[in-house]
This record gives C-alpha cells, sequence and structure tokens, in this order.
C-alpha cells in the first residue's frame, strides 16, 4: 500500500461489506454486533491510515513521537476499557463470552490508537505551520 488511494479504496470496500452484512443481518434478523464491529473497524483503519499515511512516510523523530504519544493514550484507554467491561460483568450489567469480550477489546483499542495518531498528527502539524508562518524565512518541508 503506497498511496493514499489505496487505503481509501480498500476503505469503501470495506464499508460496502460492512452496509450489506448490517442489511442483511437485520433483514435475516441475525445481526451480529461483534462481526460488524470488525467490518466497521478495518473501514476506520483504512480510512485513517490513509489520512496519516504521508506523515507516516518518512521515519523522522515526529512521526516516532506521534507513535509513542498515541501508543500510551491507547494504553491508558485499554485499561479504562477493561475496567469497564469488569465492572460491567461483575454487576450484571453486561453478559458477554470471552471471544465477544476480546474481539470488542481489540476493536477498541485499534480505534482508540488510530484515532490519537489522527489527533497528534493534527497537533503537530498546526504547531509547525504556526512556527513557519511567524518565522517568513524559515522553508516549509
Amino acid at each position: 500500500m503506497n498511496s493514499r488511494r489505496t487505503f481509501y479504496f480498500i476503505g469503501v470496500l470495506f464499508l460496502t461489506i460492512f452496509a450489506i452484512r448490517t442489511f442483511v443481518g437485520i433483514a435475516a434478523n441475525t445481526l451480529s454486533f461483534i462481526e460488524c464491529l470488525m467490518y466497521g473497524t478495518a473501514a476506520f483503519i483504512c480510512f485513517a491510515g490513509g489520512y496519516i499515511f504521508p506523515h507516516f512516510k518518512e521515519n523522522d523523530e515526529r512521526t516516532s513521537f506521534i507513535k509513542q504519544k498515541g501508543m500510551k493514550c491507547s494504553f491508558i484507554a485499554l485499561l479504562i476499557y477493561m475496567v469497564i467491561i469488569l465492572y460491567g460483568s461483575y454487576f450484571h450489567i453486561m453478559t458477554l463470552k470471552t471471544f465477544d469480550i476480546i474481539t470488542l477489546l481489540i476493536a477498541l483499542t485499534i480505534m482508540t490508537l488510530y484515532s490519537s495518531w489522527i489527533i497528534f498528527v493534527k497537533k503537530v502539524l498546526s504547531i509547525r505551520c504556526v512556527y513557519y508562518t511567524n518565522h517568513k524565512h524559515a522553508y516549509i518541508p
């Protein structure tokens, strides 16, 4: 995958599968939330990957900073998700099988990681634009 267009094309394919699977599941009354969540997560990964691809293309310290901060945020979010699921199952608020819990945690972690990368890319990019705007003689790569 060497271009944004490829990411977006595969994202549209996953989004189409997600929409068709959801429609058929509702029509046949066999909708699986976990299965639809995985297709939605795959589509989200592709669209987010297409957005952050130009920023992660060159492997510099800005990229490693964004990845590191994103991993820290997703780790904290994973702990919060686990506590919520733990107390939800302890107080019988939700009853899920082990496979469903693990699948849910994987999907939430992936979406949190890519969302945090998008947020940090926007923050670093806006800081960079402000710096280059204030320094008129600076070269914008």
